[in-house]
């Protein structure tokens, strides 16, 4: 009796350990983050002893199910150790989630305000239809010495952070009857 008492609570334990981790699998990693930051349009993070202020851009397709989550913003040049091991750690999070890195780097054209334009070498990690991009741009200015030559002085970084999902992208609602 204590025997089949046993089996049972262990095939319902296991059961239920089973669904909870295919319930967490299936929740995508835009869904999560989105669910961090849909409330807020700016964060502080917090790495490394600095903490370094960055925007939040979610985008939504046709049915309000987001496929974009970037995190971007510009960093003193003195963190920027700080903003290189952040990625770094972002990347191995996503190797050991099961992305696959693709090998070089990629550019992306960002341009968050209108006004300024960044096109910077990105890191690509994708699992399936899901997609996270990581890179980091220095900015530079010419600062002219003495004889009048320019000497480039690295002032700040860009940072750009993206989690994607692509098959939510060119999600489309199916074309309504038009009643007039």
């Amino acid at each position: 009796m204590k025997r089949i008492f046993f089996v049972l609570v262990s095939i319902l334990l296991c059961s239920e350990l089973w669904a909870q981790k295919k319930v967490s699998e299936s929740e995508l990693d835009v869904d999560r983050i989105y669910n961090l930051y849909k409330d807020t349009s700016d964060i502080v993070i917090k790495t490394g002893g600095k903490e370094i202020k960055a925007k939040i851009k979610i985008t939504l397709n046709a049915f309000d199910k987001p496929y974009s989550v970037i995190a971007y913003g510009e960093a003193d040049a003195e963190v920027d150790d700080v903003l290189q091991k952040l990625k770094t750690e972002l990347g191995v999070a996503k190797l050991q989630a099961g992305y696959k890195q693709s090998q070089g780097t990629f550019p992306v054209t960002f341009n968050p305000t209108g006004s300024y334009e960044h096109t910077l070498q990105i890191s690509y990690f994708q699992k399936g239809t899901q997609s996270a991009k990581y890179g980091i741009q220095k900015i530079m200015y010419n600062d002219q010495d003495i004889n009048g030559l320019k000497v480039p002085r690295h002032v700040s970084d860009f940072f750009y952070f993206e989690v994607c999902d692509e098959g939510r992208r060119n999600a489309a609602k199916t074309e309504e009857k038009f009643v007039f």
